[in-house]
């Protein structure tokens, strides 16, 4: 396989467009929907303890900012605060110093500043460890967790050869760069949640590990990142818990080799952690709460109409709920026209922040 930024031969050949594929998108969403309603029944405060943790951050974010960046810099982190995107991606190429490729996971963050693009722009050769991503074969982001939400799968022997494929290529690589769904201020800890493991491997396999994150992602504990986490994968995807969660805390490091510490043993020898602000300071002393809270979960498309209509051809970030919050931190993002969503305000009821629209 080709370690290009689009997806192998094979699933460039799948049509994203016929109604075959519409009807899948829209079978999935229904299925999240009737699991995410049972799921609620049994944790019914799951709302109001994310909206809790997240408020908590928001209303003292400069705070927690400053601890989290003492915590992961006593965990061995290489911490760079980044002001907008564009510093953020500087920063990145950086950190690459000339390696002419990058693994990259998939997470909305790499959309808001406009990451794949710029690094294609200065020949860094991006290669993507999202199986749905490599399936879908197309630049327009569908979905935040399910790339190839309206996409054909090819067979499961198809599936599992790609993997093995994706695993072997990231391996051999030197840099690879993942979001993150929280960051303990506590201890440092950097949360990551997905369905497949390749943000594992993205993470580490490679030596090095570059962590792009929003302040907002900040959380005061270990059980509050949990907490984020659950809420993403009940809401998001209708699920008790994605398939795996793993917790970063710097460096690899053991002592099982004469007793010695070694570093880089079982994982990469350095974590570079970019807090990106973009925006969220001024968000916070404009009291714009929203654009803090949004636990980017995917919830508020679940049972919009426009998303399945628009959304789905020209990307999440367009449609409904997602366009009006998070419009505002996307680099060169076409405008968003308010109204354009209805008023059904079915995205409402189910977003577990409470963000309204």
């Amino acid at each position: 396989m080709s370690s290009t930024s689009g997806a192998s031969s094979s699933a460039g050949k799948i049509s994203s467009n016929d109604s075959t594929n519409s009807t899948k998108a829209e079978k999935i969403l229904k299925g999240i929907s009737s699991r995410r309603d049972k799921l609620l029944q049994e944790y019914p405060n799951l709302a109001s303890q994310v909206q809790e943790i997240k408020s908590k951050t928001a209303n003292n974010i400069k705070d927690f900012v400053e601890k989290a960046v003492s915590s992961l810099k006593g965990k061995g982190c290489h911490v760079i605060f980044a002001k907008d995107a564009g510093e953020a991606q500087e920063q990145i190429l950086k950190i690459l110093a000339g390696n002419p490729s990058v693994a990259l996971s998939k997470n909305s963050v790499f959309k808001e500043i406009g990451l794949r693009n710029f690094l294609t722009s200065n020949k860094v050769e991006v290669f993507d460890t999202d199986l749905g991503e490599r399936v879908a074969g197309t630049k327009v982001d569908a979905h935040p967790w399910i790339a190839s939400i309206n996409t054909s799968i090819p067979n499961k022997e198809w599936v599992a050869q790609v993997k093995d494929e994706i695993k072997h290529q990231v391996a051999h690589m030197q840099y690879g760069i993942t979001g993150a769904e929280a960051i303990v201020e506590q201890n440092g800890t950097i949360a990551l949640l997905e369905s497949e493991g390749n943000v594992r491997f993205t993470s580490n396999l490679p030596y090095n590990h570059i962590v792009v994150a929003g302040i907002d992602k900040i959380v005061p504990s270990l059980e509050d990142a949990l907490a984020v986490c659950r809420a993403i994968s009940v809401y998001g995807m209708g699920k008790d818990i994605l398939k795996y969660i793993s917790f970063i805390s710097g460096p690899s490091r053991t002592a099982d080799i004469e007793f010695r510490m070694v570093q880089g043993m079982h994982g990469p020898k350095e974590v570079f952690v970019i807090l990106l602000d973009n925006g969220r300071l001024a968000a916070t002393e404009n009291q714009q709460w929203d654009l803090l809270k949004c636990l980017h979960c995917g919830g508020c498309l679940v049972d919009c109409p426009s998303y399945l209509s628009e959304g789905l051809e020209k990307g999440y970030y367009y449609t409904g709920k997602r366009a009006s919050v998070l419009a505002a931190f996307l680099k060169e993002s076409e405008p968003f026209e308010h109204g354009v969503c209805g008023d059904c305000s079915l995205c409402n009821k189910h977003c577990p922040m409470g963000i309204q629209v």
